[in-house]
């Protein structure tokens, strides 16, 4: 291919698929070279696999509830070939899906691992592809803990947890990031007895501190163990495929299967260094515009430094985008929402009160239990709150939920923060009944002490 391309797209992830259709929508001739699979890793081993595994174990859960409902049924049992043959279909669908809508819209899939051969130009195995615009979207890499034993078979990452075809009896989860939440509460979910094991003071250490105490209660009722602030040392093998999560305190984990997952930037081979591009940590640095330091190369999603969520990566392609075919769009994440499968869900948009209070910012507080709202006490789901979070003039800074349709509620959340509303606007929503948005209102309320559903306030 010698015809100079618009853009050129390193990666078929979310946010390369986004770049790739913006720039196409733009009247850009468009290039997306991808190595693996069209989708990346969400599609098709993360977000989409494990939102799949979570619904049948949440399915599970629901069965094993219906008595409280009047409604007769046995213990349920889960055919799990049958289960992984379901997930695998609906992702070919998805990948196919992402394929066929790239070809519509005129982008040229070109398959092969691409790298920068110049700062106008991509090869791929071989092949020189001259650009004007290049977005690199090559995502993020499964990499082993640092830890002795991460290597022993049985240990697992997050790829090989939602492809395996078999419910472990005991499995030890290392750390507490999302993929690692949702994967417990599946197993266990399953039949598995699951122990997580988090080296820190509380589970999912980025979310708001109440609401990650109300979910460690949560699972720790649910009959997951839970070990907090204890490092791992090593993980050994004993006998029969057994293996041993050797703890700081001297005490041990045994489990059949560990999952012990992280991430980094897939950054190696783009011949980055070799033209001037910035990192940090193996992460691209960019700046608002999703600029690198060299001009007219963008990059985006997981390879860049910040979190790793797929709505964010697409965010930033569609950013990415505009800027490369001459229109002015900056990132921004202020109101960059965050969400987890477990059940009930957890999501967040915004400022914890922790982080809040950390830059000095005045802070004030409302809160409102589950357990009190109506629909939550339907669906028999009390375990979680909403929490606002309002800084002077009833300016929303954060909004945290656990909730049945936490991750659906947050964007509301958001929308309000992204069009400046206030905590008064907020609580002139006028929320369907009975819902669990109600006990959003309910929340912004409370900021202002004056939620009908709560105890009086001396």
């Amino acid at each position: 291919m010698t015809e100079i391309q618009d853009l050129v797209v390193i990666g078929g992830g979310s946010g390369g698929f986004a770049a790739a259709m913006r720039a196409a929508q733009l009247g850009g001739r468009v290039t997306l070279v991808e190595s693996d699979l069209y989708g990346g890793n969400c599609m098709n081993r993360a977000c989409i696999p494990t939102t799949f595994l979570m619904t049948a174990a949440r399915l599970m859960q629901s069965v094993r509830k219906a008595a409280l409902f009047g409604v007769r049924a046995g213990e349920p049992a889960v055919d799990v070939q049958a289960l992984h043959e379901r997930k695998d279909l609906l992702i070919e669908g998805l990948r196919l899906g992402t394929e066929q809508l790239l070809a519509e819209y005129g982008v040229t899939l070109l398959r092969g691992r691409g790298r920068l051969v110049a700062r106008d130009a991509v090869g791929v195995d071989g092949q020189r592809i001259p650009a004007r615009n290049i977005v690199i979207a090559t995502g993020s890499v499964a990499a082993q803990l640092p830890i002795e034993g991460a290597d022993l078979p049985g240990v697992m990452g997050t790829e090989e947890a939602v492809a395996l075809r078999e419910i472990p009896a005991r499995l030890a989860v290392i750390g507490s990031q999302p993929w690692d939440l949702e994967l417990a509460q599946y197993f266990h979910g399953m039949g598995s007895q699951v122990t997580i094991i988090e080296p820190g003071p509380q589970l999912l250490p980025e979310a708001d501190r109440e609401i990650s105490q109300r979910l460690s209660k949560h699972l720790y009722d649910s009959g997951i163990a839970l070990r907090r602030g204890v490092a791992v040392e090593a993980i050994r093998q004993r006998e029969d495929s057994i293996l041993a999560v050797l703890l700081a305190n001297g005490q041990e984990v045994i489990a059949d299967r560990v999952l012990a997952a992280r991430r980094l930037p897939n950054s190696a081979g783009l011949g980055l260094r070799e033209q001037g591009v910035r990192t940090e940590g193996g992460a691209i640095v960019v700046n608002d515009r999703m600029e690198t330091t060299i001009p007219h190369l963008y990059a985006v999603g997981d390879v860049v430094v910040g979190p790793m969520w797929s709505h964010k990566a697409n965010a930033e392609g569609i950013v990415a985008a505009e800027n490369a075919m001459g229109r002015a769009s900056r990132m921004d994440y202020t109101a960059l929402p965050r969400c987890i499968y477990t059940w009930p869900e957890v999501a967040w948009v915004g400022l914890t009160e922790e982080e809040a209070l950390a830059r000095g910012l005045e802070v004030t507080v409302g809160r409102f239990p589950v357990a009190i709202n109506p629909y939550g006490m339907i669906l028999e789901e009390t375990a979680g709150m909403v929490k606002v979070v309002a800084g002077r003039y009833g300016k929303i800074l954060g909004v945290h939920i656990m909730a049945p349709g936490a991750a659906d509620l947050i964007n509301t959340a958001a929308m309000a923060m992204m069009a400046e509303a206030t905590v008064g606007e907020l609580i002139r929503l006028i929320p369907a009944h009975p819902s669990i948005g109600e006990a959003l209102v309910d929340a912004a309320m409370d900021v202002e002490k004056r939620s009908l559903h709560l105890p009086k306030w001396e």
